[in-house]
Formats: C-alpha cells, sequence, structure tokens
C-alpha cells in the first residue's frame, strides 16, 4: 500500500510540474504521445472450454509511453500514460468492459477462458456468435480529454458457463472432484460433504470466481470472492454436513448430521462413510419386492449467528422424502419405497455424492466403509539411538484424498528405513523405489529395499500412499503464531527432549482464528490440529478456545504431534 500511494504522489507531482510554469508566462505544455494503432487478428473466434489454458487472442499496439513536452530541456516521465483496452458488444462502446494495461507493455493476449470471462461481463451467451469491438483508450491526466485507437472487430463465439455446479477446492486451491449445486443457477449452491474436523475448503463458480472467508470479521461463515480472502473451515467436528453457500448474501452454513435413523421396514442407525459420503446399513432380506423406510434424524445448524461454536449450534430436525431416484432432504421424513432385489445380506445405500441426485438403493452383500489407518508407522528409523528397529515412530494422517500423512522424527538410522501400515505387522511394508535419495523418492508397497537414511538429526517427514511417495525436510525451529490474535512468529525453546519445544504465552483471551505451529519459519510448512493432536496442514488450532487472560506454557512434540497449552 506504500508502493501504491509513493507511485501515485510521484504521478501528481510530475503532472504538477507539466502543468505549472517554469517562469512566469512560461507554460510547460504536451500533445501526449501520439495516435495509437490497435492490430490484431480479425478472424473469427470460437472458444472451447477444453482448450480454456490455450492462447485465444493476442492485440498489440503502438508504444505511446514517451511524450513529448514543449520545452525540451524538461525531461518528461516514462509511462505517464495509462492505457486501458475496452471490450464491447457494440460499436459505440457504451458497454465496455475495460482492463488496464500494465504500464510499458503495449500488448496483451487472452486465453480461452480470459477471454470467454469477458465475453460473459457483456451478457454473451454460450454457443451464439457475436461481433466484438476491441480499442485502446489512452489517458495522461484528468485535465486531458483521453485519446482513443482505431477499432478492430472480429466475431466470437463463447463458450457455456455453467453456473449450477459449484466445485470444491482444497486448501491450496487443488480440485478435490467434490461439487455443490445451484438448481437455478442463482449463485446458491447446496449439497452433502463428508469432511473432516476443521476443514479447510474453497469453492469455485463455473465463470472462475473463488470464494473463501473475507479474513477480516472473525467468523468462519461469511463469503468472500476477494483475492485477499482466507479458506472457509468447517466446525470441529468431522462426518457429514448439508452446505450452502450463498454468494448473493455472502454467507455460507453447514447443518452436521452426526446420526441417521432408518425406520420402518428395517429399522436401525445408519453408517457414515465419509469418503464415498454415503450411509448405509446392512440387514438380512427375506423376499424380494419392495421395502417401506424412513430416514430422519436430528442435525446441528452452524450458520453466521453461531459460529463453529458446538455448544451454539442449534438442533434441527432433518429427513429424507421423495422417491429413491429422486429424494428431498427437510425437516420430516416421509415413507419411501425401495425396490429390493436380493435375499440374505443386503445394504440399503444412502448416496449423497452428488448434489443433483441423491439415490437410496438395496445391494446384495454387506458394505461396510474402510477404515483408513490414523498413523502410519516407521521402523528402522531411530536404531542408531534405540539400538533396534522398533514402531514407536509414526506419521499421522493429514490427508485423507492422497492418503497423506506426515509428522517430526528424529531420524538416526543405520541401514535405512521402511513405512509400514500396520504396527508389528512386519508384512505390509514400503520400500524405496529406483531413484529415491535421502530427501524424497518414490516408494515400492512390498519393495525390498531401504530408504536411505539422511543424516541424523531431526526431519519433517511426509508419505503420501496415493501417490507413493515420501519426501524430508529437515527442521531448524519451530514457532507458533495467533496466539492473543498476534500474527507474527514466536520462536519456541527446545527442550532437553529432541521435538519438544516450549514457551511461556500470555493472551487476554481467545484468538478469534485459532493459532498455528510453524516450521523453519515457512508459513507453507505448518500444524493444525484438535483434541490435542497436531495435524500437518490441518485447520487451526484451538487449544486456547476456552482459557481467560493470563500466562500458559505452550508445548508442542512434533515427533508425537500433540500439543497442550496450560
Amino acid at each position: 500500500m506504500k508502493m501504491k500511494q509513493s507511485i501515485y504522489i510521484l504521478l501528481v507531482s510530475i503532472f504538477v510540474v507539466i502543468s505549472s510554469c517554469e517562469k512566469d508566462g512560461d507554460f510547460l505544455t504536451t500533445t501526449g504521445g501520439g495516435v495509437v494503432t490497435l492490430q490484431g487478428s480479425t478472424e473469427d473466434i470460437v472458444l472451447n472450454y477444453d482448450a480454456a489454458d490455450d492462447l485465444a487472442l493476442t492485440i498489440y499496439w503502438t508504444d505511446n509511453g514517451e511524450i513529448s513536452l514543449s520545452n525540451p530541456g524538461v525531461l518528461a516521465p516514462e509511462n505517464a500514460i495509462a492505457n486501458t483496452i475496452q471490450l464491447a458488444a457494440n460499436a459505440d462502446f457504451s458497454n465496455a468492459v475495460e482492463q488496464r494495461a500494465e504500464d510499458g507493455i503495449f500488448q496483451h493476449q487472452y486465453t480461452h477462458y480470459e477471454l470467454n470471462a469477458q465475453l460473459s461481463r457483456l451478457g454473451m451467451e454460450g454457443g451464439v456468435s457475436y461481433p466484438l469491438y476491441i480499442r485502446i483508450r489512452s489517458e495522461i491526466g484528468n485535465n486531458m480529454p483521453p485519446a482513443y485507437s482505431n477499432v478492430i472487430t472480429m466475431s466470437v463465439t463463447p463458450y457455456l458457463i455453467d453456473m449450477s455446479v459449484g466445485y470444491i477446492l482444497d486448501s491450496a486451491m487443488g480440485e478435490t472432484g467434490r461439487t455443490l449445486y445451484s438448481a437455478t443457477s442463482n449463485g446458491i449452491y447446496e449439497g452433502f460433504l463428508g469432511v473432516t474436523a476443521w476443514y479447510n475448503w474453497y469453492l469455485r463458480e463455473g465463470e472462475g470466481s473463488v470464494w473463501g472467508n473475507d479474513g477480516v470479521d472473525g467468523t468462519a461463515f461469511i463469503a468472500s470472492k476477494e483475492t485477499s480472502h482466507w479458506n472457509f473451515w468447517f466446525p470441529g467436528q468431522a462426518g457429514s454436513y448439508y452446505t450452502i453457500l450463498n454468494t448473493t448474501a455472502r454467507e455460507w452454513s453447514a447443518l452436521h448430521i452426526p446420526t441417521l435413523t432408518v425406520a420402518g421396514d428395517v429399522n436401525g442407525e445408519m453408517t457414515f462413510d465419509r469418503t464415498a459420503n454415503r450411509w448405509s446399513y446392512a440387514f438380512n432380506n427375506t423376499a424380494t419386492g419392495t421395502i417401506n423406510v424412513t430416514i430422519s434424524g436430528t442435525g446441528k445448524q452452524y450458520n453466521l449467528t453461531t459460529g463453529t461454536d458446538d455448544a451454539a449450534a442449534t438442533d434441527t430436525p432433518i429427513g429424507f422424502s421423495g422417491t429413491p431416484e429422486k429424494l428431498t432432504f427437510g425437516n420430516n421424513a416421509t415413507p419411501i419405497t425401495v425396490p429390493v432385489s436380493g435375499t440374505g445380506s443386503v445394504t440399503l445405500i444412502l448416496d449423497l455424492s452428488n448434489p443433483q441426485q441423491w439415490l437410496l438403493t438395496v445391494t446384495e452383500g454387506s458394505s461396510t466403509p474402510i477404515e483408513i489407518p490414523p498413523l502410519l508407522y516407521l521402523s528402522g528409523v531411530d536404531d542408531g539411538t534405540s539400538g533396534s528397529w522398533t514402531f514407536d515412530n509414526y506419521l499421522r494422517l493429514f490427508n485423507e484424498d492422497a492418503l497423506g500423512y506426515g509428522g517430526g522424527c528424529n531420524v538416526n538410522s543405520l541401514w535405512g528405513y521402511k513405512f509400514y501400515n500396520e504396527k508389528d505387522n512386519w508384512s505390509d511394508a514400503y520400500g524405496m523405489a529406483e531413484g529415491g535419495t535421502a530427501l524424497a523418492g518414490s516408494l515400492l508397497f512390498g519393495g525390498g529395499v531401504n530408504i536411505t537414511a539422511p543424516q541424523a538429526g531431526l526431519y519433517l517427514i511426509e508419505m503420501y500412499k496415493k501417490a507413493l511417495t515420501y519426501k524430508l525436510t529437515p527442521i531448524s525451529s519451530v514457532s507458533y503464531s495467533g496466539l492473543d490474535d498476534d500474527w507474527t512468529l514466536h520462536t519456541m525453546t527446545p527442550t532437553e527432549t529432541v521435538g519438544v519445544y516450549s514457551a511461556q504465552v500470555t493472551i487476554a483471551g481467545p484468538s478469534p482464528w485459532g493459532f498455528q505451529i510453524i516450521l523453519n519459519e515457512n508459513w507453507d510448512l505448518k500444524f493444525g490440529g484438535s483434541n490435542g493432536e497436531l495435524i500437518l496442514y490441518g485447520g487451526n488450532l484451538t487449544n486456547d478456545a476456552s482459557l481467560s487472560a493470563g500466562t500458559y506454557t505452550l508445548t508442542v512434540d512434533v515427533c508425537k504431534q500433540i500439543i497442550t497449552l496450560k
């Protein structure tokens, strides 16, 4: 901001010099930077979503960055002229959209995606050909009228932007494959999401806008698409959430569904598979035909009023109605008739993964959610200290989609090491693939080659089961940030135990945003977590949520991935 202010003041000063007298009766004048000629292809352009990142159009214009003054002895400023690209759907440019050109740059390239977004702002519909008019507006100061280049014209056909689907992005703005749905494309996106506690996310609309938390007001349920926004985050309860993001009202809500009960011809409590985003109930069926069931429960509503406070969340009756292939969700449950073709062991499945169509089916056999192990073990990583291969060292699950595990480890290995799925199970091991090094590489499940050990020391270790990769980062320091809403880095003191750090912390009360543990003074290497556990790249810690003003001891163990504040 200070740099922008300085530039503004400098330009104002320059224009004052240009328009003021050098001596009594001697005024400096300028005719501007000369006539601008705009060039570019005028061939028809048909935009294609599948080529979104490819080049669609290049325009360029004459260099008008230098201006001439009436007194050649006075040095004119560089890039005093501001150029703006104008695109319009009509020749009089009455509805133009504008884009400021960079100083000293006299061309612009549009990808299919970028040009399509501009055409959408002009109200052009997908699949229809329109004339497009482009020109450059040049301005040197508020007291001089703008100059315009020639106009180039072409026919453009934008592709359809589907505003009915909102795409869920992870905390790094990567695609997750999950979506919410806006049936009338009105900017209100709804659907069920299966998430971990404090799950961080964004939503991307079809035209490219990315929504997150506004990062200003201290509540999880205000939405913003400004570039300064933070990610959204769910409350501290893992499970199924009926999620609504209202981009018009700039807020969102999360209805947590802890349990669902099935009643009628079969009775019991359903089991939620968070990864598959579905509920199931296994039972023994004695005859083919149909069954009549109701599915209901009591949810906990989190919104702008409650924040993520579990105690403030309001009890809300919930239920499903409709037909097996056209389910509706609301506050009441009505009987649903479901076809059953098999006998014996069958499973009633409520599939909520597609927000455009929820399904209720009965399949043969049992369907038990696959439990993802919360820990991954390392053996051989510290035999230089312990004297043997043990299962005392582990990494904690932090990314269920990638099956990513991470944590600190005090490495002192004589012969290398391996990763193991289960404690004391020597069979299910991951060894190093060809080309691996002490700090990064690929893995082979069942591989016989030990992973090369680095020099002894404290490391952050990450392992990704799906990608079969690993990487190590030496840990040089541990800091905390965010306590008492102070987001500067505070270095913690290492204790006698390697991997354990502590600090005395004085707070006036809970931080509205929680806090983080930062490694190596690198904001990209952080621990969040909940319930006393450190989770690599996890949501912000809230150990201070119930604390009053005072001085406390913060202790973190990056090797055991635990934290205390007391």
